[in-house]
């Protein structure tokens, strides 16, 4: 009975991470190119209205973050370099083996590729987090707060995302061997 769960769990991880995966790039892709597009249509807009209008620094943001969401694998990608892991690959996690652990092995692969697709989830709502903070008729205080709330969640995502290599870091820090 265990081994028909486990098998249940490893091919529900595999089925949902390879089109989770398409997915969130897919919808990064579409919000930011939509915000690219409301962006410049509600300037040019403005700038029609009124004369010498300039939105200045919040498009050129608003655009650099919209940038962000196309290529979202990417920016994951270097999110992770600045952590000093180097080669963050967006494929099934296979770090726990199966010769020293059997079939709790696929398991805990599996629970790890859910929690990589749960970073990579995390990653895009804190990039559209940062984005909302530049929405006009935000104060200070709110747009403050939905920059440090979208970078904790951006890098709360990353490290989700790269839980292989958290899991090593922390096996080396605290001087544990498995």
């Amino acid at each position: 009975m265990s081994g028909d769960a486990v098998s249940a769990l490893v091919t529900f991880a595999s089925g949902i991470f390879s089109s989770g995966v398409s997915f969130v790039v897919v919808a990064a892709s579409f919000f930011g190119v939509v915000g690219a597009i409301s962006v410049l249509s509600r300037e040019s807009a403005l700038a029609k209205k009124v004369p010498g209008h300039s939105g200045g620094g919040k498009v050129i943001g608003v655009l650099l973050i919209c940038g962000m969401l196309v290529a979202i694998e990417q920016i994951i990608s270097r999110g992770s370099s600045q952590f000093g892991w180097s080669g963050a690959s967006f494929d099934e996690v296979s770090y726990v083996s199966e010769s020293t652990f059997g079939v709790g092995a696929q398991a805990a692969n599996a629970m790890l590729t859910l929690i990589r697709l749960l970073g990579m989830v995390f990653a895009l709502m804190g990039l559209m987090r940062i984005k909302r903070s530049m929405k006009d008729g935000h104060t200070g205080l709110s747009a403050s707060e939905d920059v440090s709330s979208g970078i904790v969640r951006f890098i709360l995502g990353v490290l989700a995302f790269c839980n292989p290599y958290l899991l090593d870091a922390l096996q080396n820090s605290l001087g544990l061997a498995f």
